[in-house]
């Protein structure tokens, strides 16, 4: 597995934690950081030992000893710098959700193909060998069939308007945020793209995007499957698969760890309980996953196939509950 030194573009929250998990593996580099202000980039370089600071995300593509960026800035601006990054020749690990919707992404990965550069969207749950597991456990029918797949995401940041998650032209919102895992999710269990989907949300009248919301999918199978989200409610996170002879209840589901990532599985008279341990942290692992598969150009984690049903899945939600963002208006 190749070492890569990776260039941080952003500075916020989960830039934050992706960078500690670099710090915790000598398998790859935090090398750079960029912002949009040079004392910004300083000022995280120095937070977590990285060597390079630029003020600009131009001046961070341009350094020629970065082999891959890291693209963790608001949802809006992620097709432009992928396509940035990728005609500059870096490998590409952009956060979620991918891109505003599906169309962007098609742009986006005719690029990628183009310049011949990995990419993958930084679903950093998908990396952890839970959800392997939990396919393991599906694919030998030990629940049967799935009929029902539920789950949750939601927590209450308040009426942080300034927050790009509080922000239509951000392309922020609730299903953005957090719902699209429920998304991932549910198409991950089924094995399908969804045949029918709708959602209903609370749009708010400051934020114009949804503050909280529920949806259905349904796919080809049969199996069904609904989810809550929101930025304005606290909601415990779950998700369960329920099957024609058992169930499965993923203990930790978004942010699975040694210790505390397990499937609770029960069939007939029979409950066992899988813990699932790697050795890694979780933000450290994504950045490894994309070394392991970056002769392919794309992982098996998140496929660029995958990717684009799930963008497909977020625009029919988000249609049915009636959200556009500003950057989508022509």
């Amino acid at each position: 597995m190749r070492h890569l030194n990776w260039g941080i573009m952003a500075t916020g929250m989960i830039a934050d934690k992706f960078a500690h998990g670099l710090s915790t593996t000598d398998e790859a580099t935090a090398l750079a950081v960029g912002s949009r202000t040079l004392d910004r980039a300083k000022e995280f370089a120095a937070k977590h030992g990285i060597a390079r600071a630029y003020g600009s995300y131009d001046e961070l593509i341009a350094d020629p000893d970065v082999d891959a960026i890291y693209i963790s800035l608001p949802n809006h601006m992620h097709a432009e710098w992928s396509i940035r990054c990728a005609e500059a020749g870096k490998h590409i690990l952009c956060e979620k959700p991918v891109t505003v919707n599906a169309p962007e992404l098609e742009r986006v990965l005719e690029v990628v193909r183009r310049c011949d550069v990995f990419f993958m969207e930084a679903f950093m749950y998908r990396c952890h060998p839970q959800w392997t597991r939990l396919r393991e456990v599906l694919d030998a029918g030990t629940i049967g069939e799935v009929r029902i797949i539920e789950s949750a995401f939601a927590f209450n940041m308040g009426m942080n308007l300034d927050n790009i998650r509080m922000q239509n032209p951000a392309a922020g919102g609730g299903l953005m945020d957090v719902g699209c895992y429920c998304v991932s999710f549910s198409r991950l269990v089924a094995g399908q793209e969804p045949c029918a989907l709708h959602a209903v949300g609370h749009i708010g009248a400051q934020s114009r995007v949804d503050e909280q919301a529920t949806g259905a999918l349904k796919f080809p199978s049969g199996a069904v499957a609904s989810f809550s989200c929101a930025t304005q409610c606290g909601v415990p996170s779950k998700a369960n698969v329920y099957g024609s002879q058992g169930w499965i209840q993923v203990t930790n589901p978004w942010f699975p760890a040694d210790g505390n990532a397990s499937l609770i599985v029960s069939a007939g008279d029979k409950q066992e309980t899988i813990e699932v341990t790697h050795g890694r942290e979780l933000y450290a692992n994504e950045a490894l996953t994309v070394a392991q598969y970056l002769d392919r150009r794309q992982a098996p984690a998140m496929s660029w196939e995958d990717s684009l049903g799930q963008m497909r899945a977020l625009d029919a939600l988000r249609a049915s509950m009636g959200l556009v963002f500003d950057c989508e208006r022509g």
